[in-house]
């Protein structure tokens, strides 16, 4: 049976985004943090997203992959150009009512967690896992679909902006398996 790690960016006080729906700044990531995350990354072939965090994820990362330079993209390091091939090779499964099939993605349209306890149950590698609160809510509540929750921990609280666990019914029992502290702070 494979695996399905659910991996989010957080702040210390679980906001995921700011209010505007980006990243807080600073934001403590660079060069070490994303060869380790590539590191990780490696041993998925599959990666499940939400629709929102699909499109704004995997068409930028894929111009890179496919050699451009998007205009919002500052120095692309190694690593960034590592994770873009990674990501560029993985099958995408995307969880949404309004996209389309395309040879590139799978979309799932209703019952995820269904959809997922299929897939994991298919032959084939780790299943990375990338939502927002409102599919985590809903999958997280099903009992040993989510194996691993890879969080990073950024230096940093919001007053807004959702949470990575909002609405989240019932209680999950986790155990720290590794923590790994980086010098740009995040860990």
């Amino acid at each position: 049976m494979r695996k399905i790690i659910f991996h989010a960016q957080s702040t210390l006080n679980g906001r995921i985004a700011n209010a505007e729906g980006g990243f807080w700044t600073p934001f403590a990531w660079g060069e070490p943090e994303s060869a380790a995350f590539n590191d990780l990354f490696r041993a998925a072939d599959t990666w499940a997203l939400g629709r929102v965090m699909y499109e704004a994820i995997v068409p930028w990362w894929d111009a890179v992959a496919r050699g451009e330079h998007p205009e919002d993209a500052g120095q692309l390091s190694p690593p960034d150009l590592d994770f873009a091939a990674l990501q560029h090779g993985m099958h995408k499964v995307v969880f949404s009512r309004t996209l389309e099939d395309a040879p590139d993605r799978t979309v799932i349209r209703e019952t995820p967690a269904q959809a997922l306890t299929a897939l994991k149950a298919e032959e084939g590698g780790t299943i990375f896992l990338s939502c927002g609160p409102a599919l985590l809510a809903e999958l997280a509540g099903e009992p040993g679909l989510i194996d691993e929750y890879l969080l990073v921990i950024h230096p940093a609280v919001l007053g807004s902006g959702p949470r990575l666990f909002e609405g989240l019914k019932t209680d999950l029992s986790l155990r720290l398996l590794e923590a790994t502290p980086f010098a740009a702070g995040a860990g």
